[in-house]
Order: structure tokens, then C-alpha cells, then sequence
């Protein structure tokens, strides 16, 4: 089934997944700090095999000391760049299933990609929520292979920071998952509804 605005009148709402509240904003910001270092970890680790290079700091002062001054002050705008990457790459997923422009927005502690008025099958929606988790992880490990070495930190840094925000991406998918195949997933950025035949 493909994706579609009308929802099909043998479908009913099943499941609503709400994570507009301050409360549910802040555990998953404080929930993807321990991923930092996890994910710091992975990336690190598939740096030193391509490349033989550790770009993982081992205390505060390599952390200062890994960047120049205006690398330092380059680090909060390459942050910056990797949130909007990625609510662009949701963003291109949505519009290649709806042929519409998606919904974009900046709210206190998030930001969003969503697509309102569409519902979309399962397996549509799980590609969008997962997609800038694997697109910005490949193009970062590609980048990291091929760039100077200068540059790899920054890299480092961006692909840990976007798979450590990907977090509230990676509990909409693991919410859709547990749910029958047959579901339409309704996403309004930070509030998600599942639509199932014959549903109460």
C-alpha cells in the first residue's frame, strides 16, 4: 500500500506515541548522553581501521587541544549543520513517498521533520525515521576514509552526535515495530498515530 491522505475506511486509530511534553523531551535528551560514548566508540573504532588515525579524545584537555581556535568555535556551527542534515534527509525520505514538501520545525530542545496529513505503510515509515541515522553514519565514514586528517575530528564528531539525536528516531521505529505490518503511521512531528484494520 502505498502512501496516501485518505485513510482507508476499514482503518481505525490503534496506538498514539506522544513525545511533545517537556518531560518526554528531556529523558530523551538526557537518555542519548551515555550513546555519545557509545557511538563515540563504534565511530572511533571504524576510523582507526580505515584510516589508522584515533580521532577519539581520551580526556578534557584533548578535547580542547584537538581543535584549533577556530576549530573550537567551527564546532558548535558543524552541530548546528548536522541537526538540519538531518530533518532534511527525513525530509527527502517523506517527499519520496508523499510527492509532497514535508512540515519542518524548531521547537524547545527538538526539531522536526513530519509529514501531517499523510498516512504512511510501516515499512515506508520505519525507512524514514531510520534514514538519517544510516545516510549521514555512510556519507561520514566515506568522508572520514578520503579527507585530511585535520578534518576527521570534526567528521567524528558529527556522525556521533547525529546517531546519539537519533535517538527519539530509533523509539518511534522500535514503537512502530512492535505493531502489525498492516498499520499506517500518521507523524505530526512530535505526536504518532498507527491506524490498523478493524482497530478499536
Amino acid at each position: 500500500m502505498p502512501a496516501t491522505k485518505i485513510l482507508p475506511s476499514n482503518y481505525l486509530h490503534k496506538k498514539t506515541l506522544d513525545l511533545s511534553s517537556s518531560r518526554a523531551v528531556l529523558c530523551l535528551n538526557l537518555s542519548a548522553i551515555p550513546l555519545l560514548f557509545i557511538f563515540g566508540w563504534i565511530f572511533n573504532r571504524v576510523v582507526i581501521l580505515l584510516r589508522s588515525i584515533n580521532p577519539f579524545p581520551k580526556s578534557i584537555w584533548e578535547v580542547l587541544t584537538a581543535f584549533s581556535g577556530w576549530g573550537l568555535l567551527a564546532l558548535p556551527i558543524s552541530i548546528i549543520f548536522m541537526l538540519v542534515f538531518h530533518e532534511l534527509v527525513h525530509g527527502i525520505f517523506f517527499w519520496l513517498f508523499t510527492q509532497e514538501r514535508p512540515k519542518f520545525a524548531l521547537k524547545a530542545g527538538y526539531a522536526f521533520a513530519a509529514a501531517p496529513e499523510w498516512y504512511l505503510p510501516s515499512s515506508q515509515y520505519i525507512i524514514v525515521g531510520l534514514s538519517p541515522l544510516v545516510v549521514i553514519s555512510i556519507i561520514s565514514i566515506v568522508f572520514a576514509a578520503f579527507v585530511a586528517s585535520s578534518i576527521v575530528p570534526y567528521i567524528f564528531f558529527i556522525a556521533t552526535f547525529n546517531a546519539a539525536g537519533a535517538l527519539g528516531d530509533m523509539v518511534v521505529v522500535a514503537w512502530v515495530l512492535k505493531q502489525p505490518t498492516t498499520i499506517l503511521v500518521r507523524d505530526t512531528g512530535d505526536t504518532f498515530s498507527s491506524f490498523a484494520p478493524g482497530s478499536d
